[in-house]
């Protein structure tokens, strides 16, 4: 499917591209309406193809439409378009101005040189900051989650990883894949095996096997 294909709430790519350069242009003013315009036609179309990943797996999103009034996915698709411009090397502020109004419209931290993977959820992610570590795919988080490096130690996310609010994953540690953190955990410096739910007892973090599908609450299965 390309971004084409795409029902779209916003009708066309070009008032997509439209209705990103107002806001930035409102918010966070540089060379013009008509120059963000011109910028982001060149890269919707890709922010919108690899939205589609992340509508077709989501639960709660329809795999064939992507709509820009839902605060969910308007949240991905902006980090997508920073990203694509970083990536791009075009060395303008762009990239910055739309993490910026990221962090404005969404309140969310979502750096555009951080690599996400190819399908990650943002679930009621305010005050969520994703930082430079390795992320598995399928990746889902939600509100007041950290994840970030503490000097040169980054931490290393697997697979189909769930992060609940608060919770916090730091320096060198290492989640394997279809792990939960609970919510206002912190793992710091610490492997968790695969298959393993990390929660905070009374004595610190505990580990525990995972016998639910977390991931399946949220994200569906590759095969439906």
């Amino acid at each position: 499917m390309t971004s084409s294909m795409l029902n779209l709430r916003a009708g066309t790519t070009e008032r997509l591209a439209r209705h990103v350069a107002v806001q930035l242009s409102n918010l966070f003013p540089d060379e013009g309406l008509d120059v963000d315009i011109d910028s982001l036609l060149a890269l919707v179309p890709r922010a919108l193809e690899r939205m589609q990943p992340i509508l077709a797996a989501v639960r709660n999103f329809d795999p064939g439409c992507f709509n820009h009034l839902n605060s969910l996915q308007y949240t991905s698709f902006l980090y997508l378009l920073a990203n694509e411009r970083w990536r791009s090397g075009a060395g303008d502020a762009l990239p910055e101005r739309l993490f910026c109004l990221n962090r404005a419209l969404n309140a969310v931290d979502l750096f555009y040189a951080v690599e996400l993977p190819a399908v990650f959820f943002v679930s009621h992610g305010l005050s969520a900051v994703l930082g430079r570590a390795s992320y598995g795919d399928r990746l889902v988080f939600f509100q007041n989650v950290t994840v970030g490096r503490v000097g040169n130690r980054s931490p290393v996310l697997g697979r189909d990883v769930v992060l609940f609010p608060g919770a916090q994953v730091t320096g060198d540690a290492v989640i394997g894949d279809r792990c939960v953190v609970s919510a206002g955990t912190h793992v710091h410096g610490l492997a968790v095996p695969d298959d393993t739910v990390v929660f905070t007892g009374p004595q610190g973090v505990v580990l525990k096997p995972r016998r639910k599908d977390y991931i399946g609450l949220y994200l569906r299965s590759l095969d439906e």
